[in-house]
């Protein structure tokens, strides 16, 4: 009897068995039958807006339907219980489950990010087109059906699949992406459970597809800038490498049978070279169990906030990192804020999307003192990581009921500075990579050749 997984047999079975099931097409049509209404920007915080405290876990299944037939396949869940459950809700009946396991290779040999990552450029377009039908009016089940076929990532395939089966199952489709971190952080949960909330879910959507596609923009153009330096760079370490393996000991050789006392920059450039070829080995691990510990160090919550802190105050990259994090901080606000999000649920969230440990910290600050009841204007006023003009638009928008204008508008700004000082950054960087060439090259070659001036002495 053949075991088809559980993408084809839901995508089979799920006609015959959806008008038996009261989660399915209900929610569906709850999701579009409640367009429209709206509630303000100070509504009841959602379930999803909150991240989840359990770790969830990946199980393999064996089950047997309504006909006698085997289905087996793959889910998250955060406990067997609750795996069982959602199979049971499927109306079907398991026979096995057990915890998933991963090839030896897989286990160890995986790279985060490589192969199975969910690119911010593939995510933008995929919501784009769930806002788009869901805005048509197709049901849920079969836009999530359409995007997984569609959609030429394996990894976005296996997660919509997933989505899909736990939608048939009566889960809300903030619920069931949440259990999904890797490819939808808690922005992007909280969004969707905001446009169920509110009845507007492509509109939503549609502000989520918006300033996903704005922020892949800005990366790009920093990737971009950062490109060349970073190819300038690997070709210096490049010829550092070559010159003192090879280049450098043959100089040392003549040197050390003429005789003589070498000049200080020589006897530098050939202890830097001794180093790198009679004590490789040794170098390479001190370099490893440095990288090590550094990642390590990083890892902490103390280590990720005082990089972030050394970061904003970097020479040239600073203040083109701390205009790209208030950018993201302003474009994330006016999204939430326009959705519907409580102000307090709207920090939370931004605190936790920026990318500065820093600046979290300032956020978090804030939205205590806003628990406290004090005003939003004032409070950031008083953290020096939010610039003044910026926070003279939040009090004017919270003076005005606006926010949401004034945050998209803080967006824009700062997307168009960062815009101009990557630009800027681009046309500094060149020179300074020439100078930075010719200072590390040019000096190594002096530095050989300056024996050569005294060559003279060497023979006498």
């Amino acid at each position: 009897m053949t075991t088809p997984t559980i993408d084809q047999s839901s995508s089979k079975t799920s006609t015959s068995r959806s008008a038996g099931k009261p989660g399915s097409q209900d929610h569906s049509d709850r999701l579009r039958s409640t367009r429209g209404k709206r509630k303000p920007v100070n509504s009841k915080p959602t379930q999803a807006a909150k991240p989840a405290p359990r770790s969830l876990e990946t199980f393999d299944y064996m089950a047997v339907d309504a006909r006698g037939q085997r289905v087996s396949g793959q889910l998250t869940a955060g406990s067997a219980q609750e795996a069982i459950d959602r199979i049971r809700r499927q109306q079907l009946r398991p026979v096995r489950l057990r915890t998933a396991r991963s090839s030896i290779f897989a286990r160890e040999f995986s790279m985060p990010g490589v192969g199975s990552s969910v690119k911010p450029r593939e995510l933008a377009a995929f919501t784009r087109q769930f806002a788009t039908m869901v805005g048509a009016g197709i049901p849920l089940i079969r836009t999530l059906t359409v995007l997984a076929q569609q959609n030429e990532n394996p990894t976005m395939v296996k997660v919509l699949e997933q989505t899909r089966f736990d939608v048939e199952a009566g889960d809300s489709l903030s619920r069931s992406i949440a259990r999904h971190p890797k490819v939808f952080d808690h922005l992007y949960c909280s969004m969707v459970a905001a446009g169920e909330e509110s009845g507007a879910p492509e509109e939503v959507l549609r502000q989520l597809a918006i300033s996903q596609e704005r922020a892949v923009v800005v990366r790009q153009k920093i990737r971009s800038a950062m490109a060349y330096p970073t190819a300038v760079l690997v070709m210096v370490t490049g010829v550092i490498a070559v010159m003192l393996r090879f280049v450098v000991p043959r100089f040392a050789t003549i040197y050390t049978d003429l005789g003589g006392t070498l000049p200080l920059p020589t006897r530098m450039l050939v202890s830097a070279s001794d180093l790198v070829v009679q004590r490789s080995i040794p170098l390479l691990v001190v370099i490893g169990l440095t990288i090590f510990g550094t990642r390590k160090w990083l890892g902490t919550d103390d280590g990720r906030l005082r990089w972030d802190t050394i970061k904003l105050r970097l020479p040239l990259i600073g203040t083109l990192i701390h205009k790209t994090v208030l950018a993201r901080f302003g474009r994330t606000m006016a999204v939430l804020t326009a959705a519907g999000v409580p102000v307090l649920d709207t920090f939370a969230i931004a605190a936790q999307t920026v990318g500065n440990a820093a600046v979290t910290r300032s956020l978090e600050r804030v939205r205590d003192a806003i628990q406290r009841g004090e005003a939003i204007g004032p409070t950031m006023l008083e953290e020096p990581l939010f610039p003044v003009t910026m926070v003279q638009l939040i009090s004017v928008g919270e003076e005005s009921g606006s926010l949401d204008q004034m945050f998209s508008i803080v967006g824009d700004t700062y997307e168009e500075e960062v815009a101009a000082a990557v630009d800027g950054f681009s046309s500094l960087i060149e020179p300074l990579l020439m100078a930075l060439i010719g200072l590390v090259v040019g000096g190594m070659v002096i530095s050989l050749y300056l024996p050569m001036f005294r060559i003279i002495d060497f023979v006498q």
